[in-house]
């Protein structure tokens, strides 16, 4: 039987995806100063103080926000070998192996819930509950940020590193978005690819939503 995604992340996948990846992760400041979620952070003021990072790799970004702001920063990520070096680099972030399906935080721990490219590699089986845990995890009036693909249709591709997984895209904010507690705040879309070419499969969207129990339910208007 061919694992889960989720147990072939965490068995081998998660520490081969961080090792091919390794060298630009070190390079955190030019990361930084590309890094879409962190530039559609930079419009709330003042900047969330409880942050959750959900595929934190060595926790880079996170490091960022810290300096930014936030006071109490949290990543989860399934690479053991991400996690070791993140801890190492940077000593105050608060970094622990995890998947987004099973987050062990309290509830309304954090003002910012972040997806950092990771959305596309868990089981769709898994997705609702993943959308559910981030809710139970964030705080009322507090913000999410999804980085991840974002075609036109849902689909799947085999992953080019494992035969048996896929990659799984879709708008991964309309998990949230079908929910009146959460609204739309902005949409970054960029492609990603050759220069000059162009194709729905790297079609890749930052999309922050805020969260908001006291206004998502007004009082019936048709009711005399």
């Amino acid at each position: 039987m061919n694992p889960t995604q989720k147990e072939a992340f965490l068995s081998q996948e998660a520490d081969a995806y961080f090792a091919r990846n390794k060298s630009v992760f070190a390079k955190d400041e030019v990361m930084a100063s590309h890094d879409p979620v962190l530039s559609v952070l930079a419009g709330i003021k003042p900047f969330p103080r409880r942050v959750l990072e959900i595929g934190c790799a060595n926790g880079w970004r996170l490091n960022r926000m810290m300096a930014l702001g936030a006071v109490e920063c949290h990543g989860i990520d399934p690479s053991h070998e991400a996690i070791e070096e993140g801890t190492r680099t940077y000593p105050a972030l608060r970094l622990t192996v995890g998947t987004a399906d099973a987050p062990a935080f309290p509830d309304h721990a954090f003002d910012l819930v972040v997806f950092g490219f990771c959305l596309y590699l868990c089981d769709p089986a898994d997705h609702f509950r993943i959308a559910a845990e981030a809710d139970r995890m964030l705080a009322d009036e507090g913000h999410l940020v999804i980085l991840d693909f974002d075609p036109p249709v849902p689909y799947r591709n085999p992953y080019a590193h494992r035969p048996g997984l896929f990659s799984f895209k879709m708008d991964f904010s309309q998990l949230f978005l079908a929910h009146p507690h959460y609204q739309l705040r902005e949409k970054r879309v960029e492609t990603h690819g050759r220069a000059g070419s162009f194709s729905p499969d790297n079609r890749v969207a930052t999309t922050l939503l805020a969260k908001s129990v006291a206004t998502a339910w007004p009082m019936n208007p048709w009711k005399s």
